[in-house]
């Protein structure tokens, strides 16, 4: 899981750039990333991180629709976040060419 807490920083910048400030579907999936912290300080540390970002960032329609999707098919969990085939899927990292 050590190895794990980078990446979830990672997830969680990239997920508030893209999504902060938009309703409650891009701040449930950065919530739910930041729920793959393996310990309270962590996730709240993570959680007050997204709520900064989210007063700096805009966020358009379909960044809003991407969020409510990867939320649907559950394509963020912590299991899946933990492979790199699980952070492409989340959006979270590019496809190996």
């Amino acid at each position: 899981m050590r190895s794990l807490k980078p990446l979830l920083l990672l997830a969680f910048v990239l997920t508030v750039t893209q999504a902060a400030a938009c309703g409650n579907a891009c701040l449930k999936l950065a919530d739910q990333i930041c729920n793959c912290q393996p310990d309270d300080v962590l996730r709240s540390g993570c959680q007050a991180q997204v709520r900064e970002q989210e007063k700096i960032f805009s966020i358009r329609n379909e960044d809003e629709q991407r969020c409510q999707a990867a939320l649907d098919s559950n394509a963020c969990t912590c299991d899946r976040l933990t492979t790199p085939e699980g952070r492409t899927a989340c959006g979270l990292a590019y496809p190996t060419p």
